[in-house]
């Protein structure tokens, strides 16, 4: 795991951050129309060279919190569709409350359809009352890979994509001890749902870029102003790209809100990223 433990107060703080925020989604989640800022994914393009993967193309996605199934789900599904990727990555924060399991895998399910999903688990994910064997579970039955603390391999010709996939790095489970060595020929992914997990990575670790969510982008951005709101395990990142002993992240802005329905002047995001 992450070499330190999460400290008590800060365990105490996240559990409670999540309390305080189900009636908010609870209550919310029934009004669709009380959204703002919803309405239009913003398309991200990464390039990254690498010849096996050449004209391979994946899509990343994070921050659902998908309590209760709108028609905006179907217009990201859509929109991902029309992306023709090959691959679909989920970087946690599936849901915040437990009955949201069904609107959730009736979306994953619509991903499926598309392109074979890799999925990681978040804060709100271990808070939700869902086990982690459920969410297991349930992603075996829809034919999705969950990775919690785990690496899959896709080959391809002349190489392969490595996926790895961590345990949420903001509570300290994720386990660095899952990423494999370099392999010629192999472009290794690391799905994680914070941002912090970029300040554990060295030189030792063959990762050759890191995609992760959490921060909503901060979700209410004011011009010229670095966001207010940023939740623990971000460390001061809210979006984009960002380097740290030769490892490359990139954050996405996700889909989701969390405690008001609301993101001002901050778009959802989609992330494309095209091999070359």
């Amino acid at each position: 795991m992450i070499n330190r433990p999460l400290r008590w107060h800060r365990r105490l703080q996240l559990a409670l951050a999540h309390r305080l925020s189900l009636p908010f989604h609870r209550f919310f989640s029934l009004f669709p129309a009380a959204e703002v800022g919803h309405t239009e994914a913003e398309i991200t393009n990464l390039e990254c060279r690498h010849s096996p993967l050449a004209g391979r193309r994946a899509v990343q996605i994070s921050d659902l919190h998908l309590d209760r199934y709108h028609p905006r789900h179907d217009r990201v599904l859509d929109t991902i569709a029309g992306l023709r990727p090959d691959w679909i990555f989920v970087t946690g924060d599936l849901l915040t409350i437990s009955r949201g399991l069904p609107h959730l895998f009736r979306f994953l399910a619509g991903l499926r359809a598309i392109a074979p999903v890799y999925l990681t688990l978040g804060n709100h994910d271990h808070y939700s009352g869902v086990p982690a064997d459920q969410f297991s579970e349930l992603a075996d039955r829809h034919k999705l890979h969950l990775l919690v603390n785990q690496a899959m391999f896709v080959p391809t010709e002349g190489g392969e994509l490595g996926i790895v996939g961590l345990d949420d790095p903001s509570l300290h489970r994720a386990d660095l001890a899952c990423i494999p060595p370099r392999t010629e020929g192999r472009f290794t992914v690391l799905l994680a749902h914070a941002p912090n997990v970029l300040d554990h990575l060295d030189h030792r670790h063959a990762v050759d870029l890191v995609l992760c969510g959490h921060s909503h982008g901060g979700q209410w951005r004011v011009p010229l102003v670095h966001p207010f709101w940023l939740p623990y395990g971000c460390n001061r990142r809210s979006g984009g790209h960002h380097h740290r002993n030769g490892h490359t992240l990139y954050i996405n802005r996700g889909l989701g809100w969390s405690m008001l329905p609301i993101r001002l002047n901050c778009k959802p995001e989609i992330v494309v990223v095209d091999w070359r």
